[in-house]
């Protein structure tokens, strides 16, 4: 019972971090998603979106470790997905093709 209340608070941290990083308030996204991890140490999206966050703020080491720890606890393939969605529709719009 008490994992599963974890499980639920840990993914209402990561979805205001979500937020937060939207409206780019890094420091508070990284509050969230920190506290995301805390709850659920296995949580790789947290720390992957925590590592952008860290870079927004200039904190490459920060972010460099936040990264290696998703990558080997396994990123969430949808997360990666619609990151290289988002990145590949920048890069096209930034091209003028769309």
């Amino acid at each position: 019972m008490m994992q599963k209340q974890n499980q639920e608070l840990a993914n209402k941290y990561y979805t205001r971090g979500i937020t937060h990083s939207k409206n780019s308030d890094y420091d508070c996204a990284i509050a969230d998603y920190t506290k995301a991890i805390k709850l659920d140490p296995d949580n790789s999206d947290a720390y992957y979106r925590r590592s952008k966050a860290w870079l927004h703020l200039g904190e490459t080491e920060k972010a460099k470790t936040d990264m290696k720890t998703a990558s080997e606890i396994g990123i969430n393939s949808t997360t990666a997905l619609y990151e290289t969605r988002k990145n590949y529709d920048r890069a096209w719009k930034a091209l003028g093709n769309l």
